[in-house]
């Protein structure tokens, strides 16, 4: 059974048949199944990294422009890292941040921000300012997907609330689902949240006056209604403070609108 240092020099071997800058597609399988052989090796991390460093070299020398492949093996040379190795953290670091010309920012980013949370001296790193950037990137997509996500929780809600068979009771138990689902407004905003906790209140109220004749949990929704109307209110108010729009008639009509509203 071949060892590792024999599949190493039949790589080696092999891919040393490719000039720099080689238009010859076949080296892609080589790099390819070398990675995955890496991996898949029964040795320590250290002959793994070595391993790694020898593909990062071949692709840099045969395929100087494929920046996003070095990235993605790169990637996997940081799994192999010695962790406790400042010098070889930073060296990867520095090694996604000069190849990433025509990368995807989440990926060479991932990579940079992975070595800064290693980090022991986060204080000097050198690409706080990427680190930064990708957290605020990567915080705008999961809240994407979050959003998307709850957008079609809150349509299949709605589906149910608008249809004349489904029972009173499991309403409510929807529009409540729905509330929570809206509880996080850092999905939707606070005016947009607000808002729609607003309309499923009111929902309720109609819910419970019409197709219950319960007032008093009429009631109840409708204050809650009337407490989700101020927040948006509130929250639409002070966007257009923070943003230099003229709020002055707005802050009137809020005061105006509150003035005898103690909740």
């Amino acid at each position: 059974m071949a060892t590792f240092d024999d599949l190493s020099n039949k790589f080696n071997d092999a891919i040393n048949e490719f000039g720099t800058n080689s238009q010859d597609d076949r080296s892609w399988s080589l790099l390819d199944a070398r990675q995955f052989e890496i991996m898949d090796s029964v040795v320590d991390n250290s002959k793994k990294a070595e391993a790694f460093d020898r593909v990062l070299w071949e692709i840099s020398r045969i395929h100087p422009h494929a920046n996003t492949y070095y990235c993605k093996a790169l990637e996997k040379r940081l799994a192999v890292a010695d962790k406790k190795n400042p010098d070889d953290m930073e060296r990867i670091a520095k090694d996604a941040y000069v190849h990433k010309r025509g990368v995807d920012f989440m990926l060479y980013g991932k990579i940079i921000n992975d070595v800064y949370q290693l980090s022991k001296n986060k204080e000097n790193f050198p690409f706080k300012s990427i680190v930064q950037s990708y957290r605020k990137n990567r915080r705008s997509v999961e809240n994407k997907l979050g959003r998307e996500q709850r957008e079609e929780d809150l349509r299949r809600i709605d589906f149910d609330l608008d249809d004349p068979m489904y029972d009173p009771e499991q309403k409510l138990n929807k529009i409540e689902e729905a509330l929570t689902i809206l509880k996080e407004e850092k999905y939707f905003g606070p005016i947009k949240s607000n808002e729609a906790k607003h309309n499923y209140c009111r929902t309720a109220v109609r819910i419970c006056r019409e197709e219950l004749g319960d007032t008093d949990t009429a009631d109840y929704y409708l204050d809650k209604a009337k407490m989700f109307k101020k927040r948006a209110d509130k929250a639409s108010l002070e966007w257009a403070k923070k943003h230099g729009k003229p709020y002055q008639s707005l802050e009137e009509i809020y005061k105006q609108k509150y003035r005898t509203d103690r909740g």
